[in-house]
């Protein structure tokens, strides 16, 4: 009936409150961010990608992330590939793809909610790779 929590990974990283990141970020592992980001935040495949953001943490740019526990602020599209948290207080402005969530009471988000499977996410995975064709195109060869 009552499932038990995620238990999440180590933190290898810190991003104090006072620290402003302004580019694309990549990471693995898990990563406390209590500042500031500004550009795209990706975890490398099959790292734990593990993100937890303090109160007053923001992020402006699309967020790829295996797991996440959000309490500050998003302004832009999330992915979570498997568990996202979304802790009172925390802001969203974007749309969010999960495969499982947690909203608490007093969790803002201002866009779609859409939930995607582990075999979605494989499949996605493998789209860029298959651009070199498309199909239905005519070869003149």
């Amino acid at each position: 009936m009552f499932k038990k929590k995620k238990k999440l990974g180590s933190i290898d990283t810190l991003i104090d409150k006072d620290f402003v990141i302004k580019g694309n970020t990549t990471f693995s592992g898990g990563l406390r961010l209590d500042g500031k980001l500004y550009g795209d935040l990706t975890f490398i495949e099959d790292s734990g990608g593990t993100l937890i953001m303090g109160e007053h943490s923001k992020i402006k740019g699309k967020v790829t992330v295996e797991t996440a526990i959000i309490a500050g602020e998003i302004i832009g599209d999330i992915k979570c590939h498997d568990y996202l948290e979304l802790q009172p207080g925390s802001v969203i402005n974007g749309n969010i793809e999960y495969n499982s969530i947690e909203v608490h009471a007093g969790a803002k988000v201002s866009g779609d909610l859409r939930q995607i499977t582990k075999a979605q996410i494989k499949a996605q995975k493998k789209l860029p790779f298959k651009k070199d064709k498309v199909i239905g195109e005519k070869n003149d060869n």
